[in-house]
């Protein structure tokens, strides 16, 4: 999948291949992206709580993405 397939669209996504591995991940963080928006937006959310609601999903995500590319890098016997 490249990440101008994901679904909204990026308005000025560049045609990135997101390597198989990667695919679910991306998917699933686009997801929660998503419902968090939805919720802060139904619960009125504004200010400071915006960035620590944000921070809680980058920070797990970073973590996810980190994981998945080591275990890329060893498997191409790059690490």
């Amino acid at each position: 999948m490249r990440i101008d397939q994901l679904l909204p669209t990026p308005t000025a996504a560049e045609p990135l291949e997101i390597p198989a591995e990667l695919l679910e991940s991306v998917q699933r963080h686009q997801a929660h992206l998503s419902a968090l928006v939805a919720s802060m937006r139904s619960a009125g959310i504004a200010g400071d709580a915006i960035e620590s609601s944000v921070r809680v999903l980058v920070d797990s995500y970073a973590d996810e993405l980190t994981a998945v590319i080591r275990s890329m890098m060893l498997e191409a016997g790059h690490a």
